[in-house]
Parts: structure tokens; C-alpha cells; sequence
């Protein structure tokens, strides 16, 4: 449990009970304003974000009429050429040629038209057999240019109309001179969606195709076409298409003027952008090719999409491919793109006469700029109002506290007096007693301590006492008091607890039996007295050898042992060789010497007690005896 002081304790209670109040009540204030604020806030940016929702929608769907109604028109013209030309095929009018075309083989095998003579460019395949019927046809079928012609100046968007042949030849208005080096000499329709696309197995009910964006092999770059079958007998004879210039068509869309700085791009069916404004080519890090440059004799065997030329792989990231293909699919997909960490605000509509889809984006940060800025002038001054409480509380603070003190010094000072004394208590013989103060309740605590103090220190004395003559006793009891080494008793008090450790913790123990040679012949020689001073040489010595927790018993009258504790056998008889070697050198230039035997045993598990040891050191003492005294076994 953690301790305070009382000054603090008086402190705490006290200012708490000054302040708890006042900042309960401001602290609440301040997060009424913090919550009104952000509630404001959100029904901002909700009502913002609902507007820009519905105002960018409306624009965008605007714009997507106003294209569905030019595909429908286009729609239309392409049902006048297919209706013309399947009447061509199968009825088989004439018509007066003001110049007639003049046709001729080019050096690369294909027959082609030479003259301009104000109507279609005609090539055909060097594959394809130049008959007398396929004569006649390509002569007839300048019919066509009357209404390529006429459809051409009727829309800006149409940049040529032509009709293709299942006998790989093409009728291309307005002229394409030198035709047969536009197209690949072996020209195939069938290589071409503006050509598959129209057949029975892409368009069963025969209606009007639009082709997705492709690079032109005419060389009039990216473009998309509206496709009609021409069928005899119901026999495939080719397809009629009009072309339209992909800038002209989609340029109201990239341009289209959203709030708040908002860009628009447009998607196919499989989630690739085929048209985008060069923002947008920064934001999601793709370059659109815009205009195709063609090489001299670049000749396009088969279709290329724009949509071919990047993966969705190169997307920033993966959300944004999976958001444009949810959106394709008719999936749920997030109105909210992460893009190099900006947010994006996401806006879609179809293009219904298309595979085509109009998507806005809209930086949520430009959206929100206002009202952050709002936000955050309301936060700063919470902020500000917050500093200005806690300046406030910090000056009401230092005046309680001044006051706290003034109150706390009346009761506390004197506690500190007796605190003070307690840590003397037992230190100093002489006795001080407290003063008396102006407080009732602190008086009779001093009259009480000052009690206690007399009664406590007649008790210590009569402790001390007590406790002096009971050490003294058992030091007596378990001491040798000629040597000072531990006596016969403390030896089987210390051996029964410490054998019980040694076979429960695994650890070593040696033990030393150590015999003065020839002391009786000392004693008799010398006298007693000398002999006793030998027997308190002797522990001095062994004492100056071992270590502090080594211990020496005397075991007889000049027979002691010594206990090495986590000692084995080989470091015991280091110690006994060291003390048989300090022994002799003491002896040198004394009137009279002495000398030790030293037998040396260690403990193992199989050993019951002590005299085990002590049994197996007397065996290895008698060895050294036999060798000749003054050594070690």
C-alpha cells in the first residue's frame, strides 16, 4: 500500500475540496463545447458532401444524355447505311457515274482505285481474286459515296464512313490516296472488330454495334465505330460502319466543369480508362496515349485497343482496380479512393448506349477545406478557453496552497517533532521530551509520547541486559574456551541440518582432521602452558588459512576438525598442504616447534552422518602418520 505524508494528505483533501467543484463545472462546459462543435462540424461536411453528391451526379448524368442521344443518332445513320446497302446487294439498280473510277494493281499485289474522283478510296486484298463480277461490284458500289458524303458533313464527330466485304476489300470515304499503302497488302476484315463484331456470333439480331476504342488502320488514330451487318440471302456480304473521332465525342465529358476542381475520365466494360484529362493521368500515375503517331510504313494487321496499352496492375493500388471492376459488374463497390494518400470522393454513371462508364473524382480535402478551417478555429479556441481555465486554476492553486500550509504547519510541525524523536529513540542515552502546543489533541499525543518514551527505555535497558547474558551463555555452550574454535556440541547441532542440505542440493563438503605430532612430548617437555599456547597457534593459524565460512572445531584434546563447505576433495588438500606449509614456516627461529598430521575425506551420498566423514578422514590421518608426520593423506 503506498504511504503519503500527512502534509500532502491535508494538501490533497484540501484542495480538492477548494477545486473538485469549480473544475467539475468547467470541465463539463468544455465538453459540451468540444461536442457541439464536432456535431456541427459533421452536419456540415453531411450536408456539403450530400450537395456535391447530387450536384456532380445531375452534371454527369446531364452529360451522359446528351452522348446517349448522339450515339442514338448515329444509331440511326448506321440503319440508313445498312438499310441502303443490303437494298444494293439485292437489287441490282443502275446509276450514271459523272467520272468514273479507274482501277489498277499496285506493286504490292492489291487492286486498288486510282483516280479521286470525289468519292471513296477502294482497295482490295492481293488475296482475293480480281473476277469480272468483283469488277462490277466495286464499279457499282460507288453508289455508297453519295450517302458517306452526305453523312460525313451532317456531324462533325464522323470522320469517315466505309463499307468492308467479306471479299477483303475496303470502301473508305473521304479518299485515302495511294490506298494500298494504308492497309496490309493480304488484308483481312475478319482480323478487325470493326468487322467481327457485326457477325452472327457477336451480333445475332443484326442492330447497330459500337465498337470499343481502337487505333485506326486508316491512320486516324483512336477512334470507335457504329457497325451495321450487310447481309444477302442471309449470307454475311460485309459490314458498313461510320467512324467517330474519340476526342470530338468525349471532350464534353473530360471538360465538364465539377465543383471544387472535380476531373472526369471514362472506363470500359473491364474497368480500363480509354479517355482521361491530363489530372487525372497525375492522380492515378498512367499516361493516355493520345495521339497515336503511325510509322512510314506502319501497316495494323489486326485490332489494338487503347485499353491494351496498361494493365490494371499499373493502378496504384489494388482498391482502385477492384473499385473500377465492381463498378463494370454492377457490384457494391466504396465511394472513396485512397490514392497516394489523398482521398478521393467517387462518382459513376453508364453510359447506357455504351459499355462505357463517366467516373468523377472529387479531392475530399478541397471539399472539406472550409470546414476544416472552421473546425480547426473552434478547436483553438477550446484550446485557448482550456489554457485560460488552467492558467486561472494555477493562480487559485498557489493561493490555496499558501493558505494550505499556513493551516497544515499548525498540526503538522509538531508530528515532525515527535518523528524526529522516534528515530533517536535507542540511539541517545539521554531523554528529550516534547513541547507542549497550542493544539489540545497534539498536547496529550506529547504527553502520551513522552510516557512512552520513559517506559520504553527502562524496558530496553532491562533487554539489553537480558539478551547480553544469554549470548554470553550459549557462546559458552558451544565454544571451545582455551582456543575459541567450536566445540564437540556445535559440531552435531551444525553436521544434522547441513547433511540434510548436502543430499537434498547436491553440493560438496571436505572435512580436515588435523593431529599434532608428538604433544604430549611438548607438554611434558615445556609444560602445559606452553602446550595451551601451541593449541591457540595452531586455530590462529588455520584461521588465517580458511575461508570466513570454513569452520574450526576442536574435536579432542589436540585433534581438531575443519569443515570446508562446497569444497571437493582435491581443493581440501590444497588447504591442508597450504596449512601443514604455513606451520613450518612459523616455526622457523622459534625456541621450540610443532607439527600436524592432516587426514582429508569428502562427503557422498552414501554417507548417513558426520562420523562417516570424520571415520573416513581418522583412516586417511593415520596414513599420514605412517609416512612420517607433518603432512597430509
Amino acid at each position: 500500500m503506498k504511504k503519503i505524508t500527512l502534509e500532502s494528505l491535508i494538501y490533497k483533501n484540501y484542495l480538492k475540496t477548494s477545486l473538485t467543484s469549480i473544475l467539475f463545472i468547467e470541465l463539463v462546459l468544455v465538453i459540451i463545447y468540444f461536442i457541439v462543435n464536432s456535431d456541427i462540424t459533421q452536419k456540415s461536411t453531411d450536408l456539403t458532401l450530400k450537395n456535391i453528391k447530387y450536384n456532380t451526379y445531375e452534371l454527369v448524368k446531364e452529360k451522359s444524355k446528351q452522348v446517349d442521344n448522339k450515339i442514338s443518332e448515329i444509331e440511326i445513320l448506321a440503319k440508313i447505311l445498312q438499310k441502303e446497302h443490303q437494298d444494293f446487294f439485292e437489287n441490282h439498280g443502275e446509276f450514271n457515274l459523272n467520272k468514273k473510277p479507274i482501277f489498277d494493281f499496285a506493286q504490292n499485289g492489291m487492286y486498288y482505285k486510282v483516280n479521286n474522283n470525289g468519292g471513296s478510296s477502294v482497295v482490295v486484298s492481293k488475296e482475293t481474286s480480281i473476277t469480272n463480277d468483283l469488277k462490277e461490284e466495286l464499279i457499282r458500289s460507288e453508289i455508297f459515296d453519295l450517302t458517306f458524303k452526305t453523312l460525313l458533313n451532317h456531324d462533325g464527330n464522323i470522320i469517315a464512313v466505309y463499307y468492308n466485304s467479306n471479299k477483303n476489300y475496303n470502301r473508305y470515304y473521304p479518299f485515302l490516296k495511294d490506298s494500298y499503302n494504308v492497309f496490309p497488302s493480304d488484308i483481312k476484315m475478319k482480323n478487325y472488330n470493326f468487322y467481327y463484331l457485326a457477325n452472327e456470333n457477336f451480333n445475332p439480331k443484326k442492330e447497330v454495334v459500337l465498337t470499343d476504342v481502337y487505333l485506326d488502320p486508316a491512320k486516324q488514330g483512336w477512334l470507335l465505330s457504329a457497325i451495321v451487318p450487310i447481309y444477302k440471302n442471309n449470307k454475311l456480304e460485309g459490314v458498313s460502319g461510320i467512324d467517330i473521332s474519340l476526342n470530338n465525342f468525349i471532350s464534353s465529358f473530360l471538360n465538364i466543369s465539377l465543383p471544387y476542381e472535380g476531373k472526369t475520365f471514362i472506363i470500359n466494360n473491364n474497368g480500363k480508362i480509354i479517355a482521361m484529362p491530363q489530372e487525372i493521368e497525375e492522380i492515378l500515375g498512367i499516361k493516355e496515349l493520345e495521339d497515336y503517331k503511325y510509322a512510314e510504313d506502319e501497316k495494323i494487321n489486326s485490332t489494338i485497343h487503347k485499353s491494351d496499352s496498361y494493365s490494371m496492375i499499373d493502378y496504384p493500388n489494388k482498391e482502385i482496380s477492384d473499385t473500377f471492376i465492381n463498378i463494370v459488374q454492377d457490384k457494391p463497390y466504396t465511394h472513396k479512393l485512397e490514392i497516394n494518400n489523398k482521398k478521393y470522393l467517387l462518382f459513376t454513371s453508364k453510359i447506357k448506349k455504351t459499355s462505357w462508364y463517366v467516373i468523377s473524382l472529387i479531392e475530399e480535402d478541397k471539399i472539406l477545406k472550409d470546414i476544416k478551417e472552421l473546425k480547426n478555429y473552434y478547436n483553438k479556441l477550446g484550446v485557448f478557453i482550456i489554457f485560460s481555465i488552467l492558467l486561472f486554476y494555477a493562480i487559485f492553486f498557489l493561493f490555496l496552497q499558501y493558505k494550505a500550509k499556513l493551516f497544515v504547519s499548525q498540526i503538522n510541525n509538531p508530528l515532525l517533532k515527535i518523528i524526529s524523536m522516534t528515530k533517536d529513540i535507542g540511539k541517545n542515552k539521554n531523554i528529550q521530551y516534547l513541547e507542549a502546543s497550542s493544539i489540545f489533541e497534539i498536547d496529550e499525543l506529547n504527553n502520551n509520547f513522552n510516557n512512552l518514551i520513559n517506559e520504553l527505555d527502562i524496558r530496553t535497558n532491562e533487554l539489553v541486559e537480558e539478551e547480553t547474558k544469554r549470548v554470553y551463555h550459549e557462546k559458552l555452550a558451544s565454544t571451545d574456551p582455551l582456543t575459541g574454535a567450536f566445540n564437540r556440541r556445535y559440531l552435531d547441532d551444525f553436521s544434522e541440518e547441513h547433511i540434510k542440505i548436502l543430499k537434498t542440493e547436491k553440493t560438496d563438503l571436505s572435512l580436515l582432521i588435523i593431529d599434532l605430532d608428538n604433544f604430549k612430548k611438548i607438554n611434558d617437555t615445556y609444560g602445559h602452558k606452553s602446550g595451551d599456547i601451541v593449541l591457540k597457534k595452531l586455530v590462529n593459524i588455520a584461521q588465517e588459512n580458511i575461508r570466513e565460512n570454513d569452520l574450526i572445531i576442536r574435536f579432542g584434546g589436540d585433534e581438531f576438525l575443519i569443515l570446508l563447505p562446497n569444497t571437493n576433495i582435491e581443493n581440501a588438500k590444497a588447504v591442508a598442504l597450504k596449512l601443514v606449509n604455513s606451520i613450518n614456516t612459523y616455526n622457523e627461529g622459534k625456541d621450540f616447534s610443532f607439527t600436524v598430521s592432516i587426514g582429508v575425506s569428502q562427503f557422498n551420498e552414501n554417507d548417513k552422518s558426520i562420523e562417516d566423514l570424520i571415520k573416513r578422514a581418522d583412516n586417511s590421518l593415520y596414513k599420514a602418520k605412517e609416512k612420517g608426520k607433518n603432512c597430509i593423506f
